[in-house]
Protein backbone atom coordinates (compact mmCIF):
# COMPACT_ATOMS: atom_id res chain seq x y z
CA UNK A 1 0.00 0.00 0.00
CA UNK A 2 1.25 3.20 -1.16
CA UNK A 3 -0.05 6.73 1.20
CA UNK A 4 0.68 10.22 -0.35
CA UNK A 5 -1.61 13.42 0.56
CA UNK A 6 -2.17 16.32 -1.23
CA UNK A 7 -3.33 20.48 -0.92
CA UNK A 8 -5.50 21.70 -2.80
CA UNK A 9 -4.74 24.48 -4.33
CA UNK A 10 -7.55 25.41 -7.06
CA UNK A 11 -9.95 28.27 -5.71
CA UNK A 12 -12.65 25.82 -6.73
CA UNK A 13 -11.83 23.07 -4.87
CA UNK A 14 -12.03 19.84 -5.89
CA UNK A 15 -15.32 20.23 -8.58
CA UNK A 16 -17.19 17.80 -10.95
CA UNK A 17 -14.42 18.49 -13.89
CA UNK A 18 -11.88 17.33 -11.87
CA UNK A 19 -13.30 14.56 -9.88
CA UNK A 20 -14.46 12.97 -13.35
CA UNK A 21 -10.86 12.97 -14.13
CA UNK A 22 -9.42 11.39 -11.40
CA UNK A 23 -12.04 9.00 -11.16
CA UNK A 24 -11.22 7.95 -14.62
CA UNK A 25 -7.90 7.76 -14.33
CA UNK A 26 -8.53 5.24 -10.97
CA UNK A 27 -11.55 3.09 -12.99
CA UNK A 28 -8.38 2.56 -15.62
CA UNK A 29 -5.91 1.67 -12.95
CA UNK A 30 -5.34 -2.20 -11.85
CA UNK A 31 -5.18 -0.49 -8.37
CA UNK A 32 -7.48 -0.06 -5.68
CA UNK A 33 -7.32 4.19 -5.10
CA UNK A 34 -9.39 5.56 -1.72
CA UNK A 35 -9.25 9.19 -1.23
CA UNK A 36 -10.23 10.44 2.19
CA UNK A 37 -10.80 14.23 3.55
CA UNK A 38 -11.26 15.33 7.13
CA UNK A 39 -13.47 11.94 8.37
CA UNK A 40 -14.67 10.67 5.32
CA UNK A 41 -13.12 8.52 2.13
CA UNK A 42 -14.56 7.26 -0.88
CA UNK A 43 -13.67 4.83 -4.02
CA UNK A 44 -11.51 7.07 -6.16
CA UNK A 45 -13.02 5.77 -9.08
CA UNK A 46 -16.07 6.92 -8.30
CA UNK A 47 -16.85 10.38 -9.12
CA UNK A 48 -20.02 10.88 -7.07
CA UNK A 49 -17.49 9.85 -3.89
CA UNK A 50 -14.94 12.00 -4.95
CA UNK A 51 -17.43 14.93 -4.95
CA UNK A 52 -19.32 14.01 -1.59
CA UNK A 53 -15.57 14.32 -0.07
CA UNK A 54 -16.47 18.25 -0.41
CA UNK A 55 -12.98 18.95 -0.59
CA UNK A 56 -12.31 23.00 -0.86
CA UNK A 57 -9.14 25.10 -1.56
CA UNK A 58 -6.76 24.69 1.27
CA UNK A 59 -8.06 20.85 2.10
CA UNK A 60 -5.88 17.92 2.30
CA UNK A 61 -6.48 14.93 0.30
CA UNK A 62 -4.96 11.59 1.39
CA UNK A 63 -4.69 8.63 -1.24
CA UNK A 64 -4.37 5.51 -0.50
CA UNK A 65 -3.00 3.06 -3.70
CA UNK A 66 -3.36 -0.85 -2.93
CA UNK A 67 -2.66 -3.44 -5.68
CA UNK A 68 -0.12 -4.50 -8.73
CA UNK A 69 2.14 -1.24 -10.15
CA UNK A 70 0.83 0.44 -6.41
CA UNK A 71 4.09 3.09 -6.68
CA UNK A 72 3.50 3.87 -10.38
CA UNK A 73 0.73 4.45 -10.22
CA UNK A 74 0.18 6.58 -7.03
CA UNK A 75 3.65 8.47 -8.95
CA UNK A 76 1.11 9.41 -11.92
CA UNK A 77 -1.81 10.23 -9.76
CA UNK A 78 0.24 12.26 -7.34
CA UNK A 79 1.12 13.91 -10.70
CA UNK A 80 -2.63 14.49 -11.96
CA UNK A 81 -3.69 15.77 -8.38
CA UNK A 82 -0.95 18.47 -8.93
CA UNK A 83 -2.14 19.15 -12.58
CA UNK A 84 -6.11 19.38 -11.11
CA UNK A 85 -6.07 20.69 -7.91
Amino acid sequence: MVTFIHKIADPMGLHAINAARLARFCQESSCRVRAACRDTAADAAQMMGLMRLRAKRGDVLEFRVEGAGEEQTARELKALAEELL
